[in-house]
């Protein structure tokens, strides 16, 4: 019973594997020829059939296709590891998506949006609490995403924080540098 095993998995194997050289000689048997015409004023042209004018500069091009064949999986894979079970502690994340660190904000009055992803979803009692340079700006919100305006010229740290229902900072983001150019009076 072993031996008969063995021998189905051998001609598996030998079977796969004349699979995989059938498809790789025609996928790379498999080319198309284009054609670059070039007429009197200049003016290029590709196509894929030879023009019957002697009047162009033709170039005659050979481009192979892709390789359009699915990968082979093995049978010998690794099998899949199940995901680890959710924990009773959440994994959060908090991060600043707009604007992106080292962004420049142009010249102009200094107004600029911020949103932040964080994962998971706030909860009812959760609050959000954006810092410009260390400072709080405006109070904890819900809303992930906060409109300034008027911020003076100069380099910035921007910072979300992630507070709980008593307040205290659950999850933060990295600082994201901002450059904020504004027109300056020379006196």
């Amino acid at each position: 019973m072993m031996v008969c095993a063995k021998h189905d998995k051998s001609a598996q194997s030998i079977t796969m594997l004349i699979a995989i050289v059938c498809a790789t000689l025609s996928v790379s048997s498999a080319s198309q020829t284009i054609y670059k015409v070039t007429d009197k004023n200049g003016q290029i042209t590709y196509t894929d059939i030879a023009p019957e004018s002697s009047e162009h500069t033709v170039e005659k091009y050979t481009v192979q296709n892709p390789n359009s064949a699915l990968p082979v999986v093995s049978e010998t894979a690794a099998p899949r590891i199940a995901p680890a079970p959710e924990s009773a502690v959440p994994q959060y994340a908090t991060l600043i998506s707009i604007p992106a660190d080292g962004t420049t904000i142009p010249m102009g009055p200094g107004n600029f949006m911020v949103e932040a992803n964080i994962s998971p979803q706030l909860g009812a009692s959760e609050r959000l609490q954006l810092e410009i340079d260390g400072t709080p700006f405006g109070p904890p919100q819900q809303q992930a995403h906060w409109q300034l305006t008027n911020i003076f010229r100069g380099t910035h740290g921007l910072r979300v924080m992630r507070l709980d229902d008593s307040g205290s900072t659950v999850d933060t983001s990295e600082i994201s540098t901002v450059f904020v150019l504004r027109p300056s009076v020379i006196k």
